[in-house]
This record gives C-alpha cells, sequence and structure tokens, in this order.
C-alpha cells in the first residue's frame, strides 16, 4: 500500500489509473520496444510499465507471441504505401 507522511494512503486519496485497453497496451508495448529492445518486452515489463499485474493483461492477448504480432500489424499499418513519383530508379529514390 501507497504510503505518505502520516501513515498509508488509502485507494480513494490515489488517482485512479487509466483503465487498460488492448489499444494501449499494444503502445505499451511500442514504448518499450524502441526504447529498450524486443527483447526486453515481456508481460512482467509490459505490466509494470502499465502499473498493473501481468496477469491482468492475459485478458487482453494470449500471450506474448500474440502481443507482438498486434505490434506488427500497428507498425505495417502505418507504413507509407502511396507510390514514388520520381526520376531514376529505386536506388535514385
Amino acid at each position: 500500500m501507497a504510503t505518505h507522511g502520516n501513515g498509508p494512503l488509502s485507494r480513494r486519496e490515489r488517482p485512479a489509473k487509466p483503465a487498460l485497453t488492448r489499444a494501449g497496451i499494444i503502445a505499451a508495448e511500442v514504448r518499450i520496444m524502441w526504447s529498450e529492445g524486443l527483447q526486453k518486452v515481456t508481460m512482467r515489463r509490459l505490466a509494470q510499465e502499465l502499473d498493473t499485474g501481468p496477469a491482468s493483461l492475459y485478458v487482453y492477448v494470449r500471450n506474448t507471441a500474440e502481443l507482438h504480432a498486434a505490434v506488427l500489424d500497428e507498425l505495417l499499418g502505418s507504413v507509407d504505401m502511396t507510390p514514388v513519383s520520381a526520376d531514376g530508379d529505386w536506388r535514385d529514390r
């Protein structure tokens, strides 16, 4: 339990944590991946980042492999697929 100068803080005195969502979990994994590397993304590390327990994450994803697949989908969805119109071959562009 959290404490302050006069004793423990009750849950009512602490600010509420944001609700977990699949999108929020994926965003947190991406942050960890970019800052620490994919090998550091574990359910335990992710739960720590989100201030929750690892078991809470399994409501949203079955396992780490499913989580990594969701991140891959997220990152591939942001790739710009617009055709390039420039002179020269692909090396020049």
